[in-house]
């Protein structure tokens, strides 16, 4: 690092801590939490979206300034965990800088960049947000199952709130790192056949704490017997979990999720239908659009990030099958995939 860019790190640094310090006294006229973690979270949000871009520094800076702000302010607070604060500051601050790096990557007429730099910037990027968000997922559990000690409802609604929330970050990073593998000419292993009835059971239960929080169910329908078509189980599990992430989204609160497999002696076929809002047919293509999301006046169709169904269809297509969606206004949507059938069951 040359001196010139030390300078600017130090003046960076210098220029955060005065921020903190600013907002950290302004708070102090506020004696109601929820209104100091409001001025907070909408300090940590907007904050990563300004100044230069420097990765390191920028994901250092949108985890400590939170966890600095929450555990000096909000000790002062009998009433409100300052572990809750935490987790949401960090959150946001985190979404925060996935939204200035992913638009800044984006924009042309700026200083161009090889492809492959790029792949590996989001790369990276995608990694650093997925290790913190994965440990506060797993801290968040804890607290859920009350462990170090009861919560009332409404702490219990801001950490369901909370969660909902790492777990789209989660699985945001865990797509882009998907669409990056892609890109790069990647073929499934269609070497071996997979037993689709253990892995949408397997996929289910790994779902069940979103699904809980909306206090929606999941059923899952096999015939009885069962053709084990060759598939790349890794890539298909990612199908299943984008499908009944893209289903719970869609789906009110103790809403329904149906997984249904059928087959003949050609293909084999699975079912993921919701009992939401329905889509909009006319639109209906367009839903294959990375970063596209269908009716955005919604509140449930902004939560997330546009990316599902695209990556559904991209890895079907390379296992010679094809994505289909059936879907009634205000009864729900059916989305259905193929892969070859095989003899074997």
């Amino acid at each position: 690092m040359n001196k010139a860019n030390a300078n600017d790190v130090v003046l960076h640094v210098l220029s955060l801590v005065l921020e903190s310090i600013l907002v950290y006294l302004v708070s102090l006229l506020f004696h109601e939490a929820f209104i100091v973690l409001s001025c907070f979270l909408i300090y940590c949000t907007l904050r990563p979206t300004l100044g230069e871009q420097r990765l390191v520094v920028d994901v250092l800076s949108a985890l400590l300034v939170p966890i600095v702000l929450a555990v000096v302010r909000f000790t002062a607070f009998p009433t409100f965990s300052w572990t809750a604060a935490v987790l949401i500051l960090v959150a946001g601050s985190l979404a925060s800088l996935v939204v200035k790096y992913r638009s800044r990557l984006t924009k042309k007429g700026e200083k161009s960049i090889t492809k492959e730099a790029h792949q590996h910037m989001l790369a990276t990027l995608a990694h650093e947000i997925r290790t913190p968000l994965t440990i506060m997922q797993t801290t968040e559990n804890v607290l859920m199952e009350q462990i170090p000690g009861p919560l009332n409802a409404r702490q219990r609604k801001f950490m369901e709130s909370i969660f909902i929330n790492t777990h789209r970050l989660i699985t945001f990073s865990e797509n882009m790192l998907t669409l990056l593998k892609m890109e790069q000419d990647w073929q499934p292993d269609l070497s071996k056949p997979i037993d689709l009835r253990l892995l949408i059971r397997q996929v289910s239960d790994t779902m069940q704490p979103m699904l809980l929080v909306k206090k929606q169910q999941i059923k899952c329908s096999f015939p009885s017997l069962l053709s084990r078509p060759k598939a790349d189980e890794a890539w298909i599990r990612q199908v299943l979990i984008n499908l009944i992430h893209n289903a719970c989204k869609h789906t009110d609160e103790q809403g329904s999720i149906l997984i249904t497999v059928t087959q003949d002696d050609r293909q084999v076929v699975v079912t993921v239908t919701d009992t939401g809002h329905g889509l909009l047919g006319s639109e209906r293509e367009t839903l294959f659009k990375e970063f596209y999301q269908e009716n955005q006046n919604k509140r449930e169709y902004q939560d997330g990030f546009g990316l599902g169904l695209s990556i559904v269809r991209a890895i079907i297509e390379r296992h010679h099958g094809k994505v289909y969606i059936t879907s009634t206004k205000e009864m729900g949507t059916m989305v259905s995939f193929n892969l070859p059938a095989e003899a074997s069951r």
